[in-house]
């Protein structure tokens, strides 16, 4: 085998910071100028509505409720394109002004971990303070493989948050308060399985960026009364009852549905994500770490040609790239030793509902993680988190 065989690609700082900022910027500059995207988002949102309104018989309900769950309020855009093109704006503006983020793989490895651990309780206790940021964007290594309660997969290459932000609550469905305090959050995927969407992109000239929108939705806070925990807990179990009847729908669908057939990421984790959550899971799991010495955020040197261009762009320059903080023994990539590891894996990871008197509530707390193995290797499947819940 020759050298050059035999050279892999060597991961740097430069190369991912300047990676994702282009990243943010082919993707903002898409969701501005392509047609095709806005049409294919009014589709998403008309089919989405159709499903949850067909056994509910409510569709007044479930439109509020679907503009609700993304942060809007009444009177709302007068059919789907509007729709389309307000959600568009909105997330391009968000991405285009939000601190960038990029994971390495051993960070994004103890992520999905940590995330896989967390319950709907969990997600409860998130409060404001905890984000590392008040706008947000973080980019990942790969994409990260769900399985989706009807069967579809979906993969997650980004995800973007804005606080603070709101969830309107809307009128005549059995909620104590006109709003819940909230957090914007919105996934995008690496790629879109649609030939239909494909032909129209290609028939149209357009370029796709890589990360593509997915869905935006909102996450409410840990409730500040008895009132708003009881608006939190009557959401939850409206959107339950309208995301069942959807992915009722979304099963009988998915057998005619016109998808591409595609292939895994290597090193991507198929996760049974039964009510749709890990998007949420990831996020607080990410903002969790942060907070804590687990996760060593640096930020990578931009040159002035980059600051430059970022100006003009309106964006920021700055990326943080997000590490795993070594705070145990593990092995290095091609370290050698008494131990030659085909696979590495997550051990030792605690989650603990902590107390904090000053604040009155629970916070999640993870301890301990760390990677053993060679991390040049895949990450071993299987029963990576342990999960001691206090």
């Amino acid at each position: 085998m020759t050298a050059k065989k035999q050279r892999k690609k060597v991961w740097s700082l430069a190369a991912v910071a300047r990676s994702g900022r282009d990243a943010r910027a082919a993707a903002v500059r898409y969701m501005r100028e392509a047609d095709v995207e806005r049409e294919w988002h009014a589709g998403v949102l008309a089919y989405a509505h159709r499903a949850r309104t067909a056994t509910s018989g409510d569709p007044d309900g479930a439109r509020a409720l679907q503009f609700a769950t993304m942060g809007y309020r009444p009177p709302y855009p007068g059919d789907w394109d509007q729709a389309s093109t307000l959600m568009l704006a909105d997330e391009a503006r968000y991405l285009a002004a939000a601190d960038l983020y990029v994971l390495t793989p051993q960070m994004l490895d103890v992520v999905i971990a940590a995330a896989q651990s967390l319950t709907l309780a969990d997600l409860g206790l998130l409060r404001e303070d905890d984000l590392p940021s008040p706008s947000g964007a973080v980019i990942l290594p790969r994409p990260l493989i769900t399985r989706l309660p009807a069967g579809s997969q979906r993969r997650d290459i980004a995800f973007t948050w804005r606080a603070p932000a709101r969830v309107p609550l809307p009128a005549g469905l059995g909620f104590r308060g006109a709003e819940l305090p909230a957090v914007r959050v919105s996934g995008y995927t690496a790629a879109r399985d649609n030939r239909s969407f494909m032909r129209a992109a290609r028939a149209d000239g357009v370029a796709l960026p890589p990360t593509l929108l997915e869905d935006v939705w909102s996450l409410p806070l840990h409730p500040a009364s008895s009132d708003q925990a009881h608006d939190c807990d009557h959401l939850t179990v409206q959107l339950r009852r309208i995301n069942t009847a959807y992915w009722q729908e979304e099963t009988r669908a998915t057998a005619t549905q016109d998808q591409a057939t595609g292939e895994y990421a290597s090193g991507a984790i198929l996760d049974h994500d039964q009510e749709g959550t890990l998007g949420s899971r990831f996020v607080c799991a990410f903002w969790r770490l942060c907070e804590q010495e687990i996760a060593a955020v640096q930020a990578a040197p931009a040159a002035h040609g980059t600051q430059v261009t970022a100006a003009r762009a309106a964006a920021p320059s700055e990326v943080r790239v997000v590490a795993l903080r070594r705070s145990g023994s593990s092995s290095q990539a091609g370290q050698s030793g008494p131990h030659q590891w085909h696979h590495h894996w997550v051990v030792r990871m605690h989650k603990v509902r902590q107390w904090y008197p000053s604040l009155q509530q629970h916070k999640v707390i993870y301890r301990g993680p760390f990677v053993k193995g060679d991390t040049s290797q895949p990450l071993l499947g299987g029963d990576v988190v342990r999960g001691l819940v206090r």
